[in-house]
């Protein structure tokens, strides 16, 4: 199966008024372990498991081919820019693309429903495989940076709100790497942990139940709860970004390179 919405909130148990642990994106692979009351448990293809409402996903139709590039992307029902859009996908979701040289702006989606909608052909790019690690490194700061200003949301993992997890685990994914959704230094397979000063540009960073990517000179991105959003930070105490908290509760650093 498959998540056929732009996103799926994922919730702890099979209520909404229930923890809000993950956002699953359009595209994402998913196995079905129970139903109860208009939820379904699933387990994503990277691992995470929770309750979603059972209309959020279908039988995959086909694999996709291309990932959204741009925090959101429209799909429209014609070619032209002056129609409402059909839907809305955010940033990370996977698609099965198409193109014609009749199209000089756009390719065309097809839905797991067999729809085909049009996207601007700007706001696809390649389904990342993170083999490079200088290019994964940019990636992995370039997409946590996008994020900047976004309100904080537990559980969030889209330009809407995000939280401190969601924040690191996104911009993994879109180098091509998948670590683990929460906090948790010791969840990500092949994870190595290391001091701040071996931390290079993209590596992760690891406080009290809380995480961040490491920009590099004593510099990092986070979705700060305390701040509501967000934020570029520092190890410095000279820099305005200083974060007292941050300095004082580091656990590790941590790498997968």
């Amino acid at each position: 199966m498959v998540i056929s919405v732009p996103v799926s909130d994922v919730f702890r148990y099979p209520s909404y008024d229930s923890e809000h642990i993950d956002e699953v994106m359009f595209g994402t692979d998913v196995e079905v372990a129970d139903t109860m009351c208009g939820f379904v448990k699933i387990t994503t293809e990277y691992g995470y498991s929770g309750w979603i409402n059972e209309h959020d996903i279908s039988v995959k139709l086909a694999e996709p081919n291309r990932i959204i590039l741009f925090p959101w992307a429209d799909l429209l029902k014609d070619d032209r820019n002056f129609y409402a859009p059909v839907m809305t996908l955010p940033l990370g979701s996977k698609v099965d693309a198409g193109y014609s040289e009749q199209f000089k702006r756009h390719a065309f989606v097809v839905l797991p429903d067999k729809r085909i909608f049009y996207i601007r052909k700007e706001a696809l790019g390649n389904i990342p495989d993170g083999k490079s690690e200088e290019k994964a490194r940019k990636i992995i700061c370039e997409t946590a940076l996008s994020f900047l200003g976004v309100q904080y949301r537990w559980g969030g993992r889209t330009h809407k709100g995000i939280d401190c997890s969601g924040l690191a685990f996104t911009s993994y994914r879109m180098a091509g790497i998948n670590i683990w959704r929460d906090a948790d230094p010791d969840m990500t397979p092949g994870l190595v942990k290391i001091t701040l000063g071996k931390a290079k540009p993209g590596d992760t960073l690891f406080f009290k139940g809380h995480m961040a990517i490491y920009l590099g000179d004593g510099s990092f991105v986070h979705a700060s709860s305390s701040e509501a959003r967000v934020t570029v930070a520092s190890f410095d105490c000279n820099s305005i970004n200083y974060s007292e908290w941050c300095d004082h509760n580091l656990i590790c650093a941590g790498t997968v390179f």
